[in-house]
């Protein structure tokens, strides 16, 4: 059972890995593919562009790790889960820093936990996952799409799925010492075990070709837009939230640092290039109180 779901999240990584290749067309970019192991149990895979003329960075990461004591920020205590003989996690997570602050940066992460008996089979399980935009410049357009194809995608699995996972996105993201979101949503769920393994394999994999689907379509609209010096310059101050947000709060991070994760996979997540001033110029305000307007919105309604 093991070895057949990880092969649903290593194809998983495979098919974003080929489909940001694609769309990356500079030669000069800086392509890894690095397969790694874990001392205490388990490994993992990390695909990372960088310095390209698409992406500032991006990182496609798949892990499958066991261990005997599961992390906090798995939830396991808050479900009063025992782990008497250990834990299995594996997923994908993908980041993405476009070069061009008209195109988003996104998330998409999908993810299933399993406690272990004594023989080492996975006797119970839940699944989490989700993926978020973060537009710098917004277009109405693109973030009307993403809603749309988010909630098309929950309604072949439960009608109250969209509603739900959309308020805990916008919940999840919520960036408290900013009082801002750190972008304009989309989905998210933990400790989903309604399913069956069947249909939550399913849901997973739906989930990720709904992202890659609807962020490719945005990216290869806005990819050749031009930009100036001042909209690039907010971009970076802008990813400043994204790095403070997951150093601070993400939950992800957390599980990664305290499972004595690797470390350059677990923060392959932060954008390569970012910036923080101690006082914003009269351009950068006016495009900050826009944006803000448009985060803030909750776009399910």
């Amino acid at each position: 059972m093991i070895k057949n779901l990880e092969k649903t999240f290593q194809h998983i990584q495979s098919k974003i890995t080929k489909s940001f290749k694609l769309i990356e067309s500079s030669n000069k970019a800086k392509i890894i593919s690095d397969v790694w192991k874990r001392p205490e149990g388990g490994g993992g895979k990390t695909f990372v562009i960088s310095d390209g003329s698409f992406f500032d960075n991006c990182a496609v990461n798949f892990s499958s790790i066991y261990g005997k004591k599961m992390p906090k920020s798995a939830l396991a205590e808050k479900l009063s889960k025992k782990v008497k003989y250990g834990y299995r996690a594996m997923g994908v997570s993908v980041i993405s820093h476009p070069k061009n602050p008209y195109v988003p940066s996104s998330h998409m992460n999908v993810r299933l936990f399993g406690i272990l008996d004594n023989k080492g089979t996975i006797n119970d399980w839940w699944i989490g996952g989700g993926y978020d935009l973060t537009p710098f410049i917004p277009i109405k357009e693109d973030i009307i799409n993403w809603h749309a194809a988010s909630k098309k995608l929950l309604n072949d699995y439960n009608k109250d799925f969209y509603k739900e996972f959309s308020n805990n996105c916008n919940k999840y993201f919520y960036i408290p010492h900013r009082k801002e979101r750190r972008g304009v949503g989309g989905i998210f769920f933990d400790n989903l075990s309604s399913l069956t393994i069947e249909k939550s394999l399913n849901m997973i994999n739906s989930v990720a070709d709904t992202y890659l689907e609807t962020y490719l379509d945005i990216a290869k609209k806005r990819k050749q837009l031009k930009y100036t010096k001042t909209e690039k310059e907010f971009q970076l101050i802008r990813r400043g939230r994204y790095a403070e947000f997951n150093l601070i709060y993400d939950r992800g991070t957390a599980f990664g640092l305290q499972s004595n994760g690797r470390i350059d996979s677990i923060l392959a997540s932060l954008p390569s290039n970012v910036k923080w001033t101690y006082k914003k110029n009269i351009k950068h305000k006016s495009m900050e109180k826009k944006l803000i307007k448009v985060i803030n919105k909750d776009w399910n309604e």
